[in-house]
């Protein structure tokens, strides 16, 4: 026996067909919502895939320029740094050569102290001499100065270079991952524009439109966008202040190096002029001296003949007062002889008169000899003396000069890296010429037996 009735029945059908209607509202609403989502995932998506292709772009553009501008400037860096240690060769390249000339003036002073106590004078050569060496002595100074401020600039310039270097470093690793990200997003940002396009044309039926991505951003995306604009800005100013620090640096070190230019070929100048100027007033000493040295020669001639002269009027003097000693004989014996006559004959007669006279004449005559060969010999003894003052006062000039001939042969040169000097093979000979009995040594020393003829 049944145990529904047929309304029973119909009841329960027509329940299940409505909860089985019920339950395809439901289904057709989430259809519908779900569509929506789709289409609004899909759109966020598409955006947001726009919006990062867009910032990558922008991103590597920016990075790239940024790369290009630090490359170029590290390449400008590195030739300034190049050129500032070419500065540096030449700045100790013209410090070195300041060696040779210093060392051979200061040799020159010391060997003209080497002079006799007469010949010490404070003469012109020295003082040339002085100011040579106070303008070598301060042209080193300034070039040390320059230096050590070139070797500081380099360091700047290298610890600038090594700073650009690890930027473009970072900037070029950080360059390639975003160029990498551009192309991958790239490759997506086309795939997933393509799944939206054939969504969108399935869904046209659609009433609702999706709301834009901008819409369901919030405020705590926007925050987060404002602070990574300010981190790229950020970044491209630090960049343009290394740059810009690197052409404050390389503009130092160009104003460095032509100041160090100036200041090697005012000092090179200096030092010419100087060198020259001791050079001059050795060659005008030089000259001096043997004019002196000829005047000593001539009034040596002079003194010697003088000396011949004296000698032989003493001679002759002596020959005078040896002639006078026959007559005062003869007046001697004539008078002892007168004296033998008679007493009445015995008288003052004019004989005796005469006889008297001759004999004082005689003695007169003997006694003036006699200090005339007295004055003679004290002439004599004085035109020795003069003479032998002459020959001491020639032998020192002729010291004097080989010492200035001996340091106007030498000049300034370089052996085995070390300054030193040499005999000059263009001044020898002019040197020769003042005098052949000149020998140059680097130790110069007069020798004993020193030829006193001022060629």
């Amino acid at each position: 026996m049944s145990m529904h009735t047929t309304q029973e029945w119909m009841q329960h059908a027509q329940y299940n067909m409505y909860q089985a209607q019920h339950s395809h509202r439901k289904a057709e609403g989430q259809h519908d919502r779900s569509r929506r989502a789709h289409n609004e995932v899909m759109s966020e998506n598409l955006s947001m895939y726009n919006e990062l292709h867009t910032s990558l772009e922008q991103k590597v553009k920016t990075s790239q320029r940024l790369l290009d501008k630090l490359m170029h400037r590290a390449e400008s860096v590195e030739n300034s740094l190049q050129h500032t240690k070419q500065s540096l060769a030449k700045l100790e390249e013209a410090l070195a050569a300041k060696e040779a000339p210093l060392a051979l003036c200061m040799w020159r002073m010391e060997q003209r102290e080497r002079r006799p106590l007469r010949e010490q004078v404070r003469d012109a050569v020295e003082v040339s001499l002085e100011v040579e060496k106070a303008t070598l002595i301060d042209a080193q100074r300034r070039l040390k100065d320059a230096i050590r401020k070139t070797r500081a600039t380099i360091q700047v310039l290298e610890s600038k270079l090594d700073e650009l270097r690890h930027d473009i470093s970072q900037k070029s690793q950080a360059l390639s991952v975003d160029e990498m990200c551009l192309r991958t997003t790239h490759r997506s940002f086309e795939t997933v524009a393509d799944r939206t396009a054939q969504a969108r044309s399935h869904s046209s039926h659609s009433r609702n439109a999706p709301p834009s991505a901008g819409s369901r951003r919030t405020t705590r995306h926007d925050v987060a966008v404002h602070e990574s604009s300010r981190n790229e800005v950020q970044r491209q100013q630090e960049a343009v202040k290394l740059n810009q620090s690197a052409v404050q640096r390389e503009e130092a070190a160009k104003e460095l190096r032509e100041e160090s230019q100036k200041l090697v070929i005012r000092c090179a100048r200096a030092a010419e002029e100087a060198g020259a100027k001791s050079d001059k007033a050795m060659k005008e000493r030089i000259n001096d001296n043997q004019g002196m040295r000829r005047r000593l020669e001539s009034e040596l001639r002079e003194t010697c003949n003088q000396i011949t002269l004296t000698k032989n009027t003493i001679q002759d003097t002596k020959q005078q007062i040896r002639s006078l000693e026959e007559p005062m004989e003869l007046c001697s014996t004539c008078a002892s002889w007168r004296k033998q006559r008679a007493t009445k004959e015995h008288i003052l007669d004019p004989v005796t008169t005469t006889l008297q006279e001759h004999q004082m004449t005689l003695l007169r005559s003997h006694e003036e000899l006699r200090s005339h060969h007295q004055n003679e010999k004290g002439i004599l003894q004085e035109l020795q003396e003069k003479r032998e003052r002459l020959k001491e006062d020639l032998r020192d000039k002729t010291s004097a000069l080989h010492i200035d001939l001996n340091c106007l042969t030498h000049e300034a040169t370089q052996l085995n890296g070390k300054p030193s000097k040499a005999i000059s093979k263009n001044r020898l000979p002019r040197a020769m010429k003042v005098d052949p009995n000149f020998i140059p040594s680097p130790g110069h020393t007069m020798m004993v037996q020193m030829p006193l003829t001022a060629r």
